[in-house]
């Protein structure tokens, strides 16, 4: 049998795609309704997408007419060696399948079932066939795509008004991944574009729904992951070589990034000795802007956390590990190297109170309380020595106030510093400078006269007063 003749049909599988493909062999005997593959019945049809993906197969289906040299169709068994490459002639099989085929008057039916998605990646392919031991057959036949497996090849289009134009979809066990696309020398392994909608959506069952590998030297400025909103690319171009972040973005119309989550919306770390969690920069405005809306006690605008007993809660410096200007350390101590400055004018101590707290305003004159430690109350008597200071309208500094997001017992005592205060034009009129004692108007200070006794005076008039009561300003200076 030094000479064969096949006709054959065949089905090529490529990336999940069936591919037709027509081939013609040596002594070619075409008969078309032979060359047809049977179609299934209409209730066989998969009847959608799921039913698409049980239907697909890794085998290459065959038909073929097997005669001698005289054109007589042939029975029997015979070995048949079916042979895939990438060359017309010479080269190495990318694959191959040997096996027993039946023949029946000349027609048989096979599979290749070695060659997988994995070996066939929608190049030209050759189609080698070689009978028991007899030579390969020449010419190889070319195997050609049907027109629709063209929006698969390298560099096409896939274009269409539906929905949906592509998916891609992983149902095996395990890690097992729906797309993997890898980009050669400075390309993008994904470039996707919206007109009018999102550029990229994923989803995952039980896993990742988007993981992405930017493999770059530390000097490269490429991210792994670039977003970006803008009328055109060409907005968008300048900005994706602008930093190795593993996420990057920007937008012509809004905000880089935006982030939402039940609990939380932004999760930053950082695992370098000097690599913060969160950098963020602005070259012409305002470097970080937070806002809280939530209710309750406890709900911070900025909550820091520092594990480091050595470390500082916030840092205030000229640049990132520059000169340091203030700070705030592990135990809540300030450090500001240009002082400080505040809206109040005094310095106050948070005290108790003798009786209800309702009972006293701000511009009281108050005195130590003989009912109990640290508590203080209305002075009622003039001359006071026990006078300790005045309630506070807005202290500077509030000390002996504990942390506490409830409401502060007792009230703040001004004890140094300028605060309004409660007068009273008893023993005469009140000028600028005079000196401040308590007088018997329950919770009021008044002129102090010529040689007040030593301990009663509790500071220096900074109004005028030339009758009944009133407030003025006074500088809390007891001696």
């Amino acid at each position: 049998m030094s000479k064969k003749s096949f006709s054959i049909q065949m089905g090529l599988l490529v990336s999940g795609v069936i591919l037709i493909v027509g081939l013609a062999l040596f002594a070619l005997l075409i008969q078309p309704g032979l060359a047809q593959n049977p179609q299934p019945e209409e209730e066989q049809q998969p009847a959608g997408e799921e039913a698409v993906n049980g239907d697909v197969s890794p085998y290459i289906p065959i038909q073929g007419r097997l005669t001698d040299s005289s054109g007589t169709p042939l029975n029997g068994n015979y070995t048949i060696t079916f042979r895939l490459y990438t060359d017309a002639s010479g080269g190495t099989a990318k694959c191959s399948h040997a096996q027993t085929v039946t023949v029946i008057n000349g027609l048989f039916t096979t599979r290749i079932g070695n060659c997988t998605s994995n070996t066939l990646n929608g190049q030209l392919l050759f189609l080698g066939i070689q009978v028991g031991s007899d030579p390969e057959m020449t010419p190889r036949q070319a195997i050609y795509a049907i027109p629709y497996a063209w929006s698969l090849k390298p560099g096409a289009v896939i274009s269409s008004t539906t929905d949906t134009v592509l998916t891609v979809r992983s149902s095996g066990p395990g890690d097992s991944d729906g797309l993997i696309a890898y980009g050669g020398g400075s390309g993008e392994a994904i470039e996707a574009y919206s007109t009018d909608g999102i550029g990229v959506f994923a989803n995952s069952d039980n896993y990742l729904a988007l993981q992405a590998y930017a493999y770059v030297a530390a000097t490269d400025e490429y991210p792994a992951i670039f977003g970006c909103v803008a009328a055109s690319n060409t907005v968008c171009d300048p900005y994706r070589d602008d930093g190795n972040a593993g996420v990057m973005g920007y937008s012509q119309y809004g905000f880089g990034g935006q982030f939402k989550g039940v609990d939380g919306g932004l999760l930053s770390e950082g695992s370098g000795a000097l690599s913060p969690g969160a950098w963020i920069k602005n070259t012409n405005g305002v470097g970080s802007l937070i806002e809280n809306s939530s209710t309750g006690s406890g709900n911070a605008t900025l909550y820091l956390v520092q594990g480091n007993s050595g470390g500082d809660f916030v840092v205030g410096a000229s640049s990132y590990l520059g000169t340091h200007y203030w700070r705030v350390d592990r135990t809540g101590k300030g450090f500001f190297n240009g002082g400080t400055q505040s809206s109040g004018a005094d310095f106050a101590e948070q005290m108790a109170v003798e009786g209800e707290e309702s009972k006293y305003e701000p511009g009281d004159v108050l005195v130590i309380s003989a009912s109990g430690d640290r508590m203080v109350e209305l002075a009622t008597q003039p001359f006071s020595t026990a006078v300790i200071g005045v309630y506070s309208t807005q202290p500077a500094v509030l000390a002996g106030a504990p942390d506490s997001d409830n409401p502060l017992a007792g009230i703040p005592v001004a004890i140094t510093g300028i605060v309004p205060c409660k007068v009273s034009a008893e023993n005469g009129a009140i000028q600028r400078g005079d000196l401040l004692v308590t007088a018997a108007t329950p919770g009021h200070a008044m002129r102090a006269g010529d040689d007040a006794p030593q301990g009663t005076v509790l500071g220096k008039a900074l109004g005028e007063l030339s009758e009944g009561t009133g407030i003025i300003y006074v500088l809390v200076m007891l001696q």
